[in-house]
C-alpha cells in the first residue's frame, strides 16, 4: 500500500459513516442545512441538488480533508434519495430484461416465487 493510499484511508476512517441533516427550505425556496452532529456545520445552496455538493464540502472541510483526498471519497446522500434511486435503478434494469426476453409478442415464461414488491 501506497503512502497515497495510506492517507486516504486516514482521511475515510476520520468520516461518520451517517449524517444527521436538519434541511430548511427558505420563503425564497433556497435550502439550509445543519449537519446535527458536526457542530457548527451548516450549509446552504440554490437548490436541493446543490445543498447535496454543498453538504459534502461542508463536512470535509469540518474534517479537514484535502482537495485532492476529498474528490476520490463516495459523498453523502440521504438514505430517501438513495433508495428511490435503487428503486429506479432496479426498475430500469427489469426493463432491459423485458426487453432481452420478450424477442416477438408471444413468449411462454416460468415464474417463481422470490421477488419483494
Amino acid at each position: 500500500m501506497n503512502s497515497d493510499q495510506k492517507g486516504l484511508i486516514e482521511f475515510i476512517m476520520r468520516l461518520p459513516s451517517r449524517l444527521e441533516v436538519e434541511v430548511h427550505r427558505t420563503a425564497e425556496g433556497k435550502f439550509w442545512a445543519k449537519v446535527l452532529n458536526l457542530p457548527g456545520c451548516v450549509t446552504q445552496a440554490d437548490s436541493f441538488g446543490e445543498l447535496i455538493e454543498m453538504i459534502n464540502d461542508a463536512v470535509h472541510t469540518y474534517f479537514e480533508i484535502p482537495e485532492k483526498i476529498s474528490q476520490h471519497l463516495g459523498i453523502y446522500i440521504p438514505e430517501k434519495v438513495k433508495k428511490v434511486m435503487e428503486q429506479r435503478e432496479q426498475q430500469k434494469q427489469l426493463e432491459d430484461v423485458v426487453r432481452e426476453i420478450m424477442a416477438g409478442d408471444t413468449e411462454r415464461l416460468s415464474f417463481s416465487l422470490g421477488g419483494t414488491a
